[in-house]
């Protein structure tokens, strides 16, 4: 296996060195610093780093902003971000992820975890040559740059040439796609061709085959859920009157028999005028096909999602007997954490499995228990999104709107300027 170069950013120079020397005995060639401003540099250098472990907090430019250059950085090859810091709650990691990061650990780190995940960096890193990233051509697109990169898709920001529409071009790795990735692909085209609501995210065209895979579809300039929350400092009731609106965008692709089962806080994006879009469609499921006839790639007993936001019956790999109620419950996951700054269920964030199992078993914490003053009706309507059985949840993202509506509509004239419910 040949040594790959990796970029440690570490102010604490214990921590520089244990990481430094562990590294290099796993076959890594580390490349270390003390500050974010020459991180940069050496990411920006010829021959540059593919790998990067970088500290939140460090003199002159932090970890955050180190990663969302980074990331935003259409000229350079795809390059693995791992956060490894010491702020270790569900926020941190929120945020650190919003950033770009690929990976997030808490210190102390367990230096078997971390060898492991540095070993799967660099499996996709070897399984994507610097020269795959290069601005793609596509017939009828002006290309710009890059909004959000994955191991196997990149998406563009992109002109269509005949309509003069900004659109967000998501691009496949065709030579790098399995069959499973292409079917995942394939299906998200065909799910979110299904729609036209305004909340949930358009398709203006699309094509793929063995040459090229591609989908244009609206582009959201205001940022995702997370972002657009924290750089407008949303009132409570804006945040439960957006939520409600993603709600609305829910029942449509449930009444056309799509469950989203990967609903967070970065799969809506926000327009600056307000207005939220439901993207990411790829794990989509139709209700309507038997589990042989499905074409999203997963099967009963597996694990589909991602751990923060998942329903307790798609931790515990009922992916066959799933509905539109798992995606409710994603999205109770999601407006708690916006109004209580922590994920309803005690888990860790560094333990993926342990995250999963408490989610599957484990009860959810009641609103009032964290902060007292807290309204007792929405806390019934988080309750319910909430329930760990399907039959005593809201039945349609419908309801559940309709309440959370309701609820803003009745505090409106007293509490509309208020930061506190």
């Amino acid at each position: 296996m040949r040594s790959m170069k990796l970029l440690i950013a570490e102010d604490n120079p214990l921590w520089l060195k244990v990481i430094q020397t562990n590294v290099r005995s796993w076959g890594f060639i580390p490349v270390t610093t003390e500050n974010g401003e020459e991180a940069l540099q050496h990411l920006a250098s010829n021959d540059s780093p593919r790998i990067a472990v970088l500290d939140w907090q460090m003199p002159k430019v932090d970890g955050i902003e180190v990663c969302r250059r980074v990331k935003a950085d259409s000229s350079r090859p795809y390059t693995y971000v791992m956060l490894l810091s010491c702020r270790d709650t569900k926020q941190d990691v929120v945020t650190g992820l919003d950033a770009g990061a690929d990976e997030y650990m808490t210190k102390p780190a367990d230096l078997d975890l971390l060898k492991r995940r540095l070993t799967a960096a660099r499996r996709i890193i070897e399984a994507i040559p610097p020269e795959g990233w290069s601005r793609p051509r596509v017939e009828g697109y002006e290309v710009k740059q890059v909004l959000g990169q994955g191991a196997f898709a990149t998406v563009w920001e992109a002109v269509q040439v005949a309509t003069q529409r900004p659109v967000a071009l998501k691009v496949l790795r065709v030579d790098l796609a399995t069959e499973k990735v292409f079917n995942r692909f394939a299906n998200e085209i065909k799910v979110m061709q299904e729609f036209d609501h305004p909340y949930l995210a358009k398709i203006y065209d699309s094509h793929i085959d063995s040459k090229l895979g591609y989908y244009a579809m609206d582009l959201v300039n205001g940022g995702t859920l997370y972002q657009y929350v924290r750089q407008h400092q949303l009132a409570p009731l804006a945040v439960i009157r957006l939520i409600a609106h993603v709600c609305l965008g829910l029942q449509h692709a449930h009444e056309h028999g799509i469950i989203h089962r990967d609903v967070k806080m970065s799969n809506i994006m926000v327009t600056e005028s307000g207005q939220p879009k439901l993207v990411d469609f790829g794990l989509g499921k139709s209700m309507f096909l038997a589990p042989s006839e499905d074409l999203s790639g997963t099967v009963d007993g597996c694990v589909v999602g991602t751990p923060l936001f998942m329903s307790p019956e798609q931790a515990r790999g009922e992916i066959a007997s799933l509905d539109q109620r798992t995606d409710i419950y994603s999205v109770g996951i999601i407006l708690y954490m916006l109004l209580l700054k922590q994920h309803p269920h005690h888990i860790a964030a560094e333990d993926r499995q342990q995250t999963i199992s408490e989610i599957a078993h484990g009860p959810v914490q009641r609103p009032t228990k964290i902060k007292s003053t807290f309204s007792k009706t929405l806390e019934r309507i988080l309750l319910k999104s909430l329930h760990p059985s399907v039959d005593f949840r809201y039945q349609t993202a419908a309801d559940l709107a309709n309440d959370l509506l309701a609820f803003v509509k009745s505090r409106t004239q007293q509490e509309s300027s208020s930061k506190t419910l």
